[in-house]
């Protein structure tokens, strides 16, 4: 019975562990629509800082996206729900979606963009 109540404790402690994880570590699902960078750091970062007002994120139904600089698209990205990752310039970079804002972040330095 003891051993019982231990396995139940124990099912259920995992459960609300998991349950933290998965609240605290945002969302992959991204919405269509245009987003704005409101921070960028890392490598990089100062001619993002430098035009930031004029950079933007166009996301469209799909997980297809267009990062713009200025009205003109600057390069071709692809959000992967299933993997957490977006695909861009050849390479997977992780992401979370938090709210109506998408945080692309690696070692080398992170963007944040608000709808």
């Amino acid at each position: 019975m003891k051993k019982t109540i231990s396995i139940v404790a124990l099912a259920l402690v995992a459960i609300m562990m998991m349950s933290c994880l998965v609240a605290c570590g945002g969302s992959t699902k991204v919405e269509a629509g245009s987003y704005k960078l409101k921070e960028a750091s890392g490598t990089g970062a100062s001619e993002y800082e430098a035009y930031k007002d004029s950079v933007s994120l166009e996301v469209e139904d799909g997980g297809k996206a267009t990062l713009k600089v200025m009205g003109m698209d600057v390069m071709e990205l692809t959000f992967n729900e299933s993997s957490g990752k977006v695909s861009m310039s050849g390479q997977e970079v992780p992401y979370k979606v938090e709210g109506n804002k998408i945080t692309i972040e690696d070692s080398s330095g992170k963007m944040v963009f608000e709808k």
